[in-house]
């Protein structure tokens, strides 16, 4: 056995025997011992090459939970607002923490979302915490695809975030393989005049020119009052208030709209730095993850302009923005 030992190394680069072994132990069943009494190896070095067939995807495990996807809803959901794709994903307990949800919601969707991402496609990368959820889930599940990826707006975080654009975006470059385009300027711009000088810049012009051959879009919402964009300070009370005067509700990628729909980026004195309004109103499937109570009017917004192609949220979140569209349909 020491003899054979000795050149596990040159085997566990074999990636050929990789996954023979891991369609001896996966599909056919066979032990571990069985299979190294096949091929004339160690028990010790099978283990090590089904590990590795799991950490470089070739071999992928997922536990499916009874009831995960909420079809009644999902079905409801596009039957109401004629949207292409919903994923509700089942999470009732509303008292478990906020951060617990986005992170059963993203690691979940995942999966259905994945399939989305086709190859040589142009991906829109947006940022938020539930978004990094559902993109490290997708670095989980990704394969090199040939997909350029391009971040939608300024960074928001001086420090460093995972909810960041930037950092989602390099997370699923790794994940894809994909090429990269990163938007170097803050999210938003108070001085007006300072912003057009910035979007003038050759590194912001190559990136915002990849916006109209956009194939897909992946983007979180925020809500006015509890978004990222006043939590890392963007956005001083003076300015809160006046976009809450305007009927704000929440923003998308920096732009800021009402419970109807209407972008009121005029109420606030300065410009965001990434994708226009127009550009993602055109984007041919835009991919919209939001979930909590304060997110419901952000949804119904997008939704009642038809913005969103797929909407991933979780059962609760669903539920009541199903139930606030029938409240104010019927006034």
């Amino acid at each position: 056995m020491a003899n054979r030992d000795s050149n596990d190394g040159d085997v566990i680069a074999n990636l050929e025997l990789m996954v023979q072994v891991a369609e001896k132990y996966y599909v056919d069943q066979l032990t571990q011992a069985q299979i190294a009494e096949m091929y004339d190896i160690s028990r010790s070095t099978i283990s090590r090459l089904l590990s590795r067939a799991r950490d470089e995807g070739i071999v992928r495990i997922h536990i499916v939970r009874p009831q995960l996807r909420q079809s009644a809803l999902e079905e409801r959901l596009r039957t109401q607002f004629g949207l292409s794709e919903a994923i509700v994903i089942g999470a009732q307990q509303w008292s478990v923490q906020a951060d617990a949800i986005r992170r059963l919601v993203g690691a979940e969707a995942a999966q259905f979302v994945d399939p989305l991402i086709k190859p040589n496609s142009f991906v829109g990368v947006g940022r938020g915490r539930t978004l990094a959820e559902m993109a490290y889930g997708l670095s989980k599940l990704a394969t090199p695809r040939n997909i350029t990826l391009v971040q939608l707006l300024g960074d928001i975080d001086i420090q460093h975030s995972l909810a960041r654009g930037a950092e989602i975006t390099r997370l699923l470059c790794e994940g894809y393989s994909g090429a990269g385009y990163f938007l170097n300027a803050p999210a938003l711009v108070p001085d007006r005049q300072l912003a057009q000088l910035l979007m003038q810049s050759t590194n912001i012009q190559q990136v915002s020119s990849l916006y109209d051959r956009l194939d897909l879009a992946l983007v979180g919402i925020g809500a006015l009052h509890n978004s990222p964009l006043v939590l890392a300070g963007l956005l001083e009370e003076p300015e809160i208030q006046r976009l809450a005067a305007a009927g704000a509700v929440g923003d998308i990628c920096g732009h800021f709209y009402t419970a109807e729909g209407i972008l009121v980026d005029e109420a606030y004195p300065g410009v965001s730095i990434g994708i226009s309004w127009q550009q993602l109103l055109a984007c041919p499937q835009l991919v919209v993850i939001a979930t909590g109570s304060e997110k419901v009017a952000p949804i119904l917004g997008l939704l009642r302009i038809q913005m969103i192609d797929v909407l991933v949220t979780d059962e609760r979140t669903a539920e009541q923005v199903l139930l606030d569209s029938s409240a104010a349909s019927s006034l």
